[in-house]
């Protein structure tokens, strides 16, 4: 591939709306960023419970700097194994009701690591239309065979079990908790139910309701009154814990196979022990600081009501998650531009990250917005689409 042939790609893709490139963060103040020299209303981080700036949280991540130094140096299995990654791994598995977990250096490499691990050929994955990228690729590398079922679709899902179950070895569902790019639910409950009846595992994607979800913030099981037995329960904890990584939770045969035979955690280096010790921490403040997620619900309660009171069309209004439906690729942007001289920061979102169509303004909340925050961004918003969104 010549040179010239990749700035034809990058043209085409700048001329159908699609061109990406990065902004530099600057600073970060409570629920605001600064990009570009200009200070704004933050509505694009994962950073749900604002734990990446707790102070708690950076303390421990300074302790174990000053302890370890910023590298674990090495793969778990040769010698980067850290107190504080088996403390977390421990507190997780504690956490998640279940008997172990494992850690992987992020929420990506964790489920590529879980159905490489498990699945083979022979073997059969069934995912959600709309799942993260990461367990699309994770199912594609994993040997099985792949099927998708429509989004959210419980009926179509047992349907495709019906049909597959019968001569495959083992057999996996997997899912998002909390869709990323939609903001709502997958309807667990009947997962649960589907997955014991054809006799298959089901993995749950709970990067975005770690912390976040049920009355202790166990995530989406907790959140539908699931018991966890049996069921594989993946996180991140760069998201609600504010920290870098994700893992597995599950049944203890599962995390040790996932140690023997999980290429992501085999041959990657650990996590930094400051990572470890800094989400261990974070997890702490998840039990005794309950007030950070009635505020985040408080928020999302507040901010859903007003978009839809100035007429903007919401995708879902059933997380921190509140996206905003636009369709065409230029109107997005369009709309992502005026926000930010507006004085908002909430890029628009366009595919392949969603569906052809659909291309949206994401916003997301986190517990370090205040009141005056909402009011101000509602106010740009109001002025920058005149209800007409």
């Amino acid at each position: 591939m010549t040179l010239a042939s990749l700035q034809e790609e990058l043209d085409d893709l700048s001329s159908r709306g699609l061109y990406r490139s990065c902004r530099k963060v600057e600073a970060l103040e409570g629920g605001r960023i600064r990009v570009d020299g200009k200070w704004l209303i933050h509505l694009a981080s994962n950073n749900y419970l604002g734990l990446a700036q707790h102070p708690r949280v950076i303390r421990a991540a300074k302790e174990a700097l000053d302890r370890f130094g910023m590298g674990a140096g090495s793969a778990r299995l040769i010698g980067g194994t850290f107190p504080e990654h088996e403390a977390l791994e421990e507190e997780l598995a504690r956490f998640k009701q279940t008997e172990a977990a494992v850690l992987f250096p992020t929420g990506y490499m964790a489920n590529l690591g879980v159905l490489t691990g498990l699945l083979k050929a022979g073997d059969l994955v069934i995912g959600d239309r709309l799942n993260h990228a990461s367990l699309i690729d994770a199912a594609r590398l994993s040997s099985a065979t792949f099927r998708v079922y429509p989004h959210g679709d419980a009926q179509r899902l047992e349907k495709t079990l019906r049909l597959h179950r019968r001569g495959h070895r083992r057999a996996l569902i997997v899912t998002e908790g909390v869709f990323s790019m939609d903001g709502d639910l997958a309807p667990l409950t009947e997962l649960v139910s589907i997955a014991r009846r054809y006799e298959a595992w089901l993995l749950v994607d709970d990067a975005h309701a770690t912390g976040v979800f049920g009355q202790n913030g166990r995530g989406t099981l907790e959140h539908f009154r699931i018991p966890s037995g049996g069921i594989l329960q993946m996180g991140t904890l760069s998201k609600g814990l504010g920290s870098l990584g994700g893992f597995l939770a599950g049944p203890r045969e599962v995390i040790e196979t996932l140690k023997n035979k999980a290429r992501p955690f085999i041959y990657t280096t650990a996590p930094p022990p400051s990572c470890a010790a800094a989400a261990l921490e974070a997890l702490r403040i998840v039990k005794e600081e309950p007030q950070l997620r009635s505020k985040l619900w408080a928020h999302v309660k507040r901010w859903t009501r007003a978009l839809k009171e100035i007429g903007l069309h919401l995708i879902s209004e059933e997380s921190p998650i509140v996206p905003i439906r636009v369709g065409a690729n230029g109107d997005t942007m369009g709309l992502a531009r005026a926000l930010f001289e507006g004085g908002v920061y909430a890029p628009g979102i366009r595919p392949p990250t969603v569906p052809a169509g659909t291309a949206r303004i994401r916003t997301s909340l986190t517990a370090l917005h205040t009141e005056a925050d909402l009011e101000e961004a509602l106010a740009v918003f109001q002025g920058v689409t005149s209800g007409d969104v």
